[in-house]
């Protein structure tokens, strides 16, 4: 493996200790990565992704997909050694098994705004990838490497010659440059630097230095440089290879005067409404684009959308063959759960692991697979609860606000309810009571915090409910507030899983014996999201999942401490730290709280992975003592469905919206056998 600093070489005593620095959440490494392997690529054995090959090609083989050598013997397009990048510029796919070219891809979306899905079949490729487990980042990705100075400050990305976008034109250095100094510095687009390009809110510099190389110099150590560049895939990320400036500077009224006649053309309210309907490549076939399929059909319209292989897709396998393998992906648009399990059960899913896949289903989908001629695939969970109860801490109320902070009461509600029945009658006696607290497979596990205030206990509910002054009650009961009035409020909930339902209307019966009133708000999801929104603050308490336990925990911290408005239980406090306390909608929040944002501030500052854990952990410390939200239970492992004749699919995979899963198991290499 080549493994170069873009300063003088290291210390050998440090070099080997700070190789290993990219491997963890949100660590650093002080040298890059190079390819390695085939054609100058990612080495298998050095991330994870396969022992290879378990027979020799057939020598015959072709090498490109026959569709794609009739365009060519038609003049319709290069030959493929033009439509790759160099050889030694190539990223090579280890794979189980070498793949055949041909076939479509059956697949479903659920509704026209289910293109999550999509984006994690088609689009991760972020500009460095991460392993298919999730243990490794700082790998080859559409960059094929980054030499990174002594202090992480300096980060000089290295391009691949001759990679092409999916039109055919060039991808080189005046993309990158592009995409940071006229759309992430575009202070219409963006009003502040988006945090992967700055430090204290300070902005880099950039800098070209050839057509295949930019450099990048922040004013302090980037030490999450890596992570964050294996998670930038989503269409609203920062990422450098996702902008193409021949076809997106159109859309700029800084670089063209016609842009707002354009988007007034097009219907679009102003430019920037119409630069964000030109970006989202799954509603708009006409932007180029760097992923192994690009749309032909739009999720926005018709009953089926549709991609197309790339003919210019930049990767291989380990025998010189382009991937992908399979020609074309299709998804039919669904709008019932009912019905996309229906179409698994009966066999006419490639592969699925979203919607359908609850514990509940996993019987009727486990009779079917011999007729349906699928299997299940194993999705690991990322996740530490899947159900929490969050309080709206930030309420508008000042006695509900006063009631909802007084960590007694949570307490008292957290020991009222009897997570065991709920496991039993609604989660079909799959997993554990649990707070919200690091996964047990995690390395930040803590049990005392995992599992305080899980114990049913009426009595102890009670007393912790008088602590927080709520001694007096009505005539039915129920507990009053200071003013007199009945304690009463809401739970806001989107059915995203159907167990959160029921499982919240048992908890209400179980609050209702200590004498506080809840119900149940079953709302669709953009109402959930719009009562929930800082500037709104219009709920009284949410449902969601417990994201961030194992894997991601320092890098999906909503739970941990409020980072954003996914903080259910304090919107306003995440705005603070959102804006670095100058939002609009930004409170103060407590010591407590500010000492562990002011911690998370300083993590990507540090050099050295242990201190960063360090610091981490004492955020955690302080989630623990201050018990913003209440778990119920901890997830066990979930499935997906595959059919048999799909190959080269891992047998299990960690799910994480942050790194778009199962996008890093490397989609573009499944084919269908021949068998």
């Amino acid at each position: 493996m080549n493994v170069r600093t873009s300063s003088a070489t290291p210390d050998p005593s440090l070099l080997s200790r700070r190789t290993m620095l990219y491997a963890g959440g949100g660590a650093l490494a002080t040298v890059s990565l190079a390819a390695c392997g085939g054609g100058g690529t990612a080495d298998p054995d050095a991330d994870g992704e396969g022992d290879g090959a378990e027979a020799a090609p057939d020598p015959d083989r072709p090498k490109e997909s026959p569709l794609l050598t009739e365009q060519v013997e038609a003049g319709e397009l290069p030959p493929l050694e033009e439509r790759l990048p160099i050889e030694s510029d190539r990223l090579v796919v280890e794979t189980q098994e070498f793949g055949v070219y041909g076939g479509t891809y059956q697949g479903a979306a659920l509704g026209q705004g289910d293109d999550p899905w999509l984006e994690r079949i088609i689009a991760y490729e972020p500009m460095m990838r991460a392993d298919h487990s999730l243990a490794e980042v700082g790998l080859p990705g559409t960059f094929k490497s980054v030499d990174i100075n002594d202090d992480a400050t300096e980060f000089t990305m290295h391009m691949r010659e001759g990679m092409r976008w999916s039109d055919g034109e060039p991808v080189t250095a005046d993309d990158v440059m592009f995409a940071i100094e006229d759309v992430f510095f575009n202070e219409e687009l963006n009003a502040n630097p988006p945090g992967f390009l700055a430090v204290d809110n300070e902005p880099a510099q950039v800098e070209r230095i050839d057509d295949y190389t930019v450099r990048l110099t922040y004013p302090q150590t980037k030490g999450d440089f890596l992570q964050q560049a294996a998670q930038n895939a989503t269409w609203w990320a920062t990422n450098f290879l996702f902008y193409p400036k021949h076809y997106l500077q159109d859309f700029l009224p800084h670089l063209n005067p016609e842009a707002e006649e354009l988007a007034d053309e097009a219907g679009s309210a102003d430019w920037t409404a119409y630069w964000e309907d030109r970006i989202q490549w799954w509603n708009n076939i006409d932007k180029p684009v760097l992923y192994a399929w690009k749309m032909t059909s739009p999720l926005n319209s018709g009953n089926v959308a549709t991609a197309e292989r790339n003919p210019y897709y930049w990767k291989t396998d380990s025998d010189g063959a382009q991937l992908p393998f399979i020609d074309n992906l299709e998804f039919e648009i669904i709008q019932e759960e009912e019905v996309m399990l229906l179409k698994a059960v009966n066999g006419e899913l490639d592969f699925h692991a979203r919607h359908f896949n609850q514990d509940a289903n996993r019987p009727v989908l486990a009779d079917a697979r011999e007729s349906g001629d699928f299997d299940f695939v194993t999705v690991e969970t990322t996740s530490m609860n899947r159900m929490i109860i969050a309080l709206n801490l930030n309420h508008e109320d000042p006695e509900l606000r006063e009631i909802f902070q007084n960590k007694d009461f949570r307490i008292g509600l957290s020991h009222a309810i009897d997570r065991q029945e709920i496991i039993d009658t609604v989660f079909q006696r799959q997993g554990e009571p649990w707070q919200a607290a690091p996964h047990a497979e995690s390395e930040f596990y803590d049990e005392e915090f995992a599992k305080q205030y899980t114990e049913y206990d009426v009595d102890l509910a009670n007393q912790h409910l008088d602590a927080a002054g709520l001694t007096e009650k009505d005539g039915s009961g129920y507990r009053l507030l200071p003013s007199g009035d009945r304690l009463r409020f809401d739970i806001d909930l989107t059915p995203l899983f159907p167990e959160w339902p029921n499982a919240a209307n048992m908890v209400t019966q179980y609050w209702g014996e200590v004498g506080v009133e809840a119900r149940v708000n079953t709302i669709e999801r953009t109402l959930f999201y719009d009562r929930k929104n800082p500037s709104a603050n219009q709920f009284d308490a949410g449902v969601w999942a417990g994201d961030g336990g194992f894997r991601v925990e320092m890098n999906e911290t909503r739970w941990w401490f409020p980072t954003s408005d996914e903080s259910l239980y304090a919107v306003k406090w995440s705005a603070y730290y959102a804006s670095l306390g100058e939002g609009e909608d930004a409170e103060e929040p407590p010591a407590e709280t500010l000492e562990q944002m002011e911690l998370n501030w300083q993590i990507p500052l540090e050099a050295d992975p242990e201190e960063q854990k360090a610091m981490f952990r004492r955020i955690l410390e302080i989630a623990k003592e201050q018990f913003y939200a209440i778990g119920i239970v901890l997830p066990t492992d979930g499935y997906g469905i595959k059919k048999n004749h799909l190959r080269n699919v891992v047998e299990s995979f960690p799910d994480s919206w942050l790194y778009l899963t199962p996008g890093p198991t490397d989609i573009p290499a499944w084919f269908f056998s021949e068998d």
